[in-house]
């Protein structure tokens, strides 16, 4: 049996995933920090081939690196300007682009057609527009909901960091905190969906919602929307099917 490992490397979690033959055969997530546990994953599974997606500090794509090499693992790193047809991207500097952002699209292409607004929010929030001809249009990158809330307790001299619950109306500091940064990231997610049916004359939009916000963020987001997990792993999915 030929398997693929692939390591999606956030910010926060290492998301990985077991590969074969067009399906997932295993999946499970470590903190960043802990990329040294990737190492009983390549022993335990030895995959012929790693696939890195990594958007965190470019150590560890070296930390990999020693690991693999001496097992003789074929290892390839993703970026975002790696070609995902039928993608293409638009952004003026394609080596800026996050890989995250770009398999995101990837696998939202894989599972729909037409014009799609991809929202991924972990870390940071990213909202991403793919028209309907798979051009890539662009998106905005705004602080995810912990990256928020920290940033008024630590701007401030009595605002606490603490998750409170997203009352309709808050009545204390935590709670005005957390429904102030939900609603903040819905707000952001119609802006940009009502300018790209502008754009679209229109037409539809599909939108997909992922990230560890997901669950926080659908229940406040009155648009149809289609949640995935780890979608950013699903592209380097497909992408391992397209070169197997």
């Amino acid at each position: 049996m030929i398997l693929k490992l692939a390591l999606d490397i956030g910010n926060t979690f290492i998301k990985w995933g077991l590969r074969h033959d067009g399906a997932w055969l295993n999946q499970g997530s470590i903190p960043t920090q802990d990329i040294h546990l990737v190492l009983p994953l390549l022993n335990s599974y030895h995959p012929q081939a790693l696939y890195v997606a990594n958007v965190s500090s470019k150590r560890f794509n070296q930390r990999l690196h020693e690991m693999s090499a001496p097992l003789k693992i074929a290892t390839f790193y993703l970026t975002g300007e790696s070609q995902l047809a039928p993608l293409i991207n638009c952004y003026d500097k394609p080596q800026e682009l996050g890989v995250d952002r770009w398999l995101s699209l990837f696998a939202a292409r894989q599972r729909l057609q037409g014009s799609v607004l991809v929202v991924n929010s972990g870390t940071a929030t990213t909202i991403d527009a793919l028209n309907h001809d798979h051009r890539f249009l662009g998106g905005i990158i705004i602080p995810g909901l912990t990256m928020m809330t920290r940033a008024l307790h630590v701007g401030t001299a009595n605002l606490p960091w603490v998750t409170g619950k997203a009352d309709t109306w808050p009545k204390n500091s935590a709670n005005a905190l957390t429904r102030g940064a939900i609603d903040a990231t819905v707000g952001a997610i119609m802006e940009r969906h009502k300018q790209f049916i502008k754009e679209s004359d229109g037409s539809s939009i599909s939108l997909i919602l992922s990230g560890g916000n997901a669950p926080l963020i659908s229940p406040h987001l009155s648009l149809p929307h289609q949640g995935v997990e780890h979608l950013t792993l699903q592209g380097l999915g497909y992408y391992i099917d397209q070169h197997s």
